[in-house]
């Protein structure tokens, strides 16, 4: 899926530096997971994870309103199920690129606000499982480990989002995003586990090639 998304934008590549200015993102952030089940729809209302996310992007200019932003980042993701007789967490953690559509307003002024929507992959770098539970019938049970073969190496999904820009200098914007990450498979070999879900907040700097 992501080699059709890089093929695609290689006419954008080209194009880039005759069409406007390029603009490189370095963001950071918090990011807030859970996972939803087919078979449990209200999974995911109390366990969610707060992780944390860091990246890079570039934004292609397409026309004076619209570019594609093309980025990879660090995402934690999983879940965190606490009860009253212990924890269980599912911390997952993968290397995500994106290629997100942004229509915005000019960045002629000292504010930009703009809507993201495309495509994810996502790469498996990490998987760890814990149970910490207390059970008055059968005692302390208290197990982690790595998920091993379970997880499957690769997700997919969509991403939606807004954020907006504000300028420091001609050299230099500040961003503010908040995307939400929707997986459209199971992050588990065989299935029936359920698919990610991720909010993530990111602030950084922004800052322009050419043009």
């Amino acid at each position: 899926m992501m080699r059709r998304i890089v093929v695609s934008l290689l006419p954008l590549l080209v194009a880039a530096p005759l069409m406007g200015q390029t603009m490189v993102g370095i963001r950071a952030g918090l990011s807030r997971s859970t996972v939803s089940h087919e078979a449990f729809p209200d999974l995911g209302l109390d366990t969610h994870r707060t992780g944390f996310t860091a990246g890079v992007d570039v934004g292609l200019p397409v026309s004076n309103a619209l570019e594609v932003r093309v980025g990879g980042a660090y995402v934690q993701k999983g879940l965190s199920v606490e009860e009253s007789i212990g924890r269980v967490g599912l911390e997952m953690d993968y290397l995500q690129l994106s290629a997100l559509a942004r229509v915005g307003t000019s960045r002629k002024g000292p504010l930009s606000l703009g809507v993201l929507l495309g495509p994810w992959t996502a790469f498996h770098l990490s998987c760890d499982a814990s149970v910490s539970l207390d059970i008055p019938e059968f005692g302390s049970i208290n197990e982690s480990g790595s998920c091993g073969d379970g997880a499957k190496s690769m997700d997919f999904g969509i991403a939606a989002g807004g954020g907006a820009e504000l300028a420091v200098s001609e050299s230099l914007r500040l961003g503010l995003d908040l995307v939400y990450s929707i997986a459209l498979s199971d992050f588990a070999e065989g299935g029936g586990a359920g698919k990610h879900r991720n909010l993530a907040v990111q602030a950084g700097v922004v800052i322009p090639f050419g043009g």
